[in-house]
């Protein structure tokens, strides 16, 4: 590894919004080729990045590669629903997750996939949720 190569996940803050809408704009162009009856390329709304953010039962955690932001993982703790087979509680839902393409197949998704397990059991959850496409 080179000197001064540094690769971190951290906690995006306001500054990383156009990076992560960046990402965002990425991920909806291969969806809308993936299932087009369903999205549409378009941009993520930057109040709801903020919001994000900002929200102590959200955070967007970056995969930051020496100064460069190539993917993040969009993390929510939401309470379980209120069903009476269920006990109360919290999970961490994974909203969205990217690698940008160029950086794909090296092990970041894997990285942030374990950075949200550590960000779950801090909001004590003890479920992650995660959608997928068929």
């Amino acid at each position: 590894m080179k000197r001064g190569f540094v690769i971190m996940v951290r906690k995006a803050s306001k500054e990383d919004i156009p990076a992560i809408a960046e990402l965002y704009r990425e991920q909806c162009r291969e969806m809308a080729m993936l299932i087009p009856d369903f999205i549409k390329e378009g941009d993520q709304s930057a109040e709801f990045l903020e919001n994000t953010v900002e929200n102590d039962s959200s955070d967007i955690l970056i995969y930051d590669c020496n100064g460069e932001n190539v993917g993040f993982i969009l993390l929510q703790a939401k309470e379980r629903p209120d069903f009476d087979f269920m006990l109360p509680g919290k999970y961490c839902y994974i909203m969205d997750i990217i690698v940008t393409e160029s950086h794909r197949n090296k092990g970041f998704a894997t990285a942030l996939m374990n950075s949200a397990k550590d960000w779950a059991k801090e909001q004590n959850c003890n479920l992650i949720n995660l959608d997928v496409l068929v």
